[in-house]
């Protein structure tokens, strides 16, 4: 019953914000996705990296000219089971779609790895979180590659390499994410799960592949990176590096001029100093390619997971605040971990829990959005990063549930 209340409550929300944005979708994402799956349905597949078709498009099917669609072709074709309605109604559609990926999402990571937490509660807390708010405004994909993340997660929490590596590979429409986190995975897990791992995101990758082939011809595989190139030269690209909560984004905040050396350079070295500390921390809970992971628990394994999310949002060249939907797995882990775990708070401790605060709480997001220095988020993403190798283990091994023994003579 309560279940069902939560969802009525939500979907009246969800359709009285959406026929209200509905109305006018100026300045949102949506129709960058629309439009581009009705040039699939239109045939012109080969040419879905023409700007200046995309605009002709923009301006027949949604009344305006805006941001480009810049995702892989695989992705528009998700977009063709709401682009037969209207623009608004296709809209209100998706909305409701989002919702049920981040319910589903919600559901499984609580039942997974947040117990005894309720999903229920969970929703309704990711629905004050600003970059998932933004997500759903925009008509944005990020609440879906949260939802694939969250069933990796849960697939290699049961040593299932196979199915975590298929669903990584779905993620691959927001490649610029799906590739660091598959990078640290394949660096740290056993050889077993590791070849498992592997097969499934290739799979799934070829598979993408060939629908991308068919959709845009193979000429797609030159003409989508010449495009992507090209694409901040573009009218309205939408690229704006300080609004980035990364890497790029921090070093354009102090190096106006993030395609300068010194803006490379600095990018590139921190990216190398953050996978050390990554697979620093996955050598530090006893889980990197062990052949002996007896001892090691679900508590573990969380934390190393969780700072690999971060790891991947602060690395990725390109990142909207929408993005940082996916911040939901990191924060919801770390905070259960330190809630259930942890007895007498460190310094460490304490300073992560003021991190997740900065970063969860509204004020933080909407003052670094009308300031237009959103890539300054990036400071308090970056200390939770380096400070989650620090958090205060169990008292005891026996603290958290043993894994599996999933490891293979070496």
């Amino acid at each position: 019953m309560k279940t069902l209340i939560l969802l009525v409550f939500v979907c009246f929300l969800a359709a009285f914000a959406g026929t209200r944005l509905a109305g006018s979708l100026q300045g949102t994402d949506f129709p960058d996705f629309y439009c581009a799956a009705h040039m699939l349905a239109d045939g012109h597949g080969d040419q879905l990296y023409d700007a200046e078709i995309q605009r002709n498009y923009q301006a027949r099917y949604a009344g305006r000219v805006g941001t480009l669609y810049i995702h892989p072709p695989f992705e528009a074709v998700l977009y063709l089971a709401v682009a037969w309605l209207p623009l608004q109604r296709a809209y209100l559609l998706w909305t409701f779609l989002n919702l049920a990926f981040l319910a589903v999402g919600a559901r499984r990571l609580a039942n997974e790895a947040l117990a005894p937490w309720d999903w229920r509660a969970l929703l309704a807390a990711a629905l004050t979180f600003v970059p998932l708010l933004l997500c759903l405004v925009q008509g944005q994909d990020s609440v879906l590659l949260l939802l694939l993340l969250v069933l990796a997660f849960a697939a290699l929490r049961r040593d299932q390499g196979f199915a975590a590596g298929c669903w990584l590979g779905l993620g691959l429409f927001k490649f610029q994410l799906a590739l660091p986190l598959l990078l640290v995975l394949l660096l740290t897990q056993n050889r077993r799960t590791r070849n498992a791992l592997a097969k499934g995101f290739i799979l799934v990758a070829l598979t993408l592949a060939g629908l991308s082939a068919a959709i845009s011809g193979w000429s797609v595989f030159t003409v989508y990176p010449r495009f992507l190139l090209h694409l901040q030269a573009q009218p309205f690209a939408g690229i704006i590096p300080g609004a980035m909560a990364n890497f790029r984004g921090l070093t354009s905040f102090f190096i106006h001029d993030d395609h300068s050396p010194w803006a490379i350079t600095a990018v590139a070295i921190l990216s190398a100093a953050a996978l050390i500390k990554t697979l620093t921390v996955w050598k530090r809970t006893g889980l990197i390619s062990q052949p002996n992971p007896a001892s090691h628990t679900h508590d573990q394994f969380d934390l190393a997971f969780a700072n690999t999310v971060l790891f991947a949002l602060l690395v990725s060249y390109h990142l909207n605040p929408h993005d940082l939907s996916l911040l939901l797995l990191p924060i919801s882990l770390l905070l259960h971990r330190m809630l259930a775990r942890t007895r007498r708070p460190g310094l460490a401790n304490w300073i992560t829990l003021g991190m997740l605060a900065i970063l969860f709480l509204p004020p933080p997001h909407l003052w670094a959005l009308r300031a237009g220095c959103y890539g300054l988020i990036s400071l308090p993403l970056l200390v939770l990063f380096l400070t989650v190798g620090f958090i205060e283990r169990p008292q005891s091994r026996n603290g958290g549930h043993s894994l599996p023994n999933t490891s293979t003579p070496q």
